[in-house]
């Protein structure tokens, strides 16, 4: 499948009414698997997952999850907490793949709280996570994305700027271990975009903008010239991935879109 744009399933519709209105144009759609984003619409439930394979056997479209993240520190220093982090992920997995899903977000771990000197710790444990996430991932048929973050006190800047997961590309040489890469938290971070294109194993995207001070997940509305051009980019160099316009609003995903469409052709290749 040629470089798309998709869309990320929103909480405040109904499920059945969001898939009518965006599985003409987007062609991936990612699931949330963080409590924070499921409501009542969609909680997976086994109605809700067969209205969702009614609806992509018709309109053959892909499916990716973002991983749990609230209260899920896959390097906390307490092994409770650890275990109780990587048990969320196991749950996590195992429904990606009963979804047939092999794309698998997941945020790098945030620091002890209050004690940023021990985050070599932090990072020591989350490999030892990731290293056990990877096994199961692998039997699954399940690809890691390990996402890079914004600038945010809880989180190490090297989780920012990509060091840090250069760090993991090299400890798990493993194709079933990859980046995805947030152009919003790039640029809310100040980080070059095009430095953490340069990285390996990139497999997939999120795109929204910000005021470049928080994680605000606006609308691509503004700089559309520099948005263009990053996504025939991306279309260019990244011919098998997916960026998925991840604001919380459909009508922010929705006009992103027809902003950035006019940049791919039909066929995936760059106007």
């Amino acid at each position: 499948m040629a470089f798309s744009l998709g869309s990320r399933l929103v909480s405040n519709m109904p499920l059945s009414e969001y898939l009518k209105t965006v599985v003409s144009g987007f062609r991936v759609i990612e699931l949330p698997a963080d409590p924070r984003y499921l409501s009542p619409h969609f909680a997976y439930t086994q109605a809700q997952i067969k209205t969702l394979r009614i609806y992509q056997d018709r309109y053959q479209f892909r499916l990716t999850m973002h991983a749990p993240f609230t209260d899920c520190r896959l390097g906390a220093l307490d092994p409770d907490e650890r275990s109780a982090a990587l048990q969320k992920m196991y749950s996590a997995l195992q429904l990606a793949s009963e979804l047939h899903i092999r794309l698998f977000t997941f945020h790098p771990t945030t620091l002890e709280p209050g004690q940023p000197e021990v985050y070599r710790e932090n990072y020591r444990y989350e490999e030892e996570s990731i290293a056990k996430l990877l096994e199961k991932a692998r039997n699954l048929g399940v690809t890691l994305l390990i996402e890079n973050m914004p600038k945010h006190p809880h989180f190490h800047p090297n989780t920012s700027d990509g060091s840090r997961h250069q760090e993991l590309l090299w400890l798990f040489p493993d194709n079933h271990f990859g980046l995805t890469v947030d152009i919003g938290h790039a640029l809310q971070a100040g980080v070059s975009v095009d430095s953490l294109l340069k990285m390996n194993r990139i497999k997939h995207f999120h795109i929204h903008d910000n005021d470049r001070c928080l994680d605000r997940h606006y609308a691509i509305t503004n700089q559309l010239d520099w948005w263009g051009k990053l996504i025939k980019k991306l279309t260019r160099k990244f011919t098998e991935a997916s960026a998925i316009l991840e604001m919380n609003q459909l009508d922010d995903q929705m006009t992103s879109f027809y902003h950035l469409k006019p940049f791919i052709k039909p066929s995936g290749l760059p106007k």
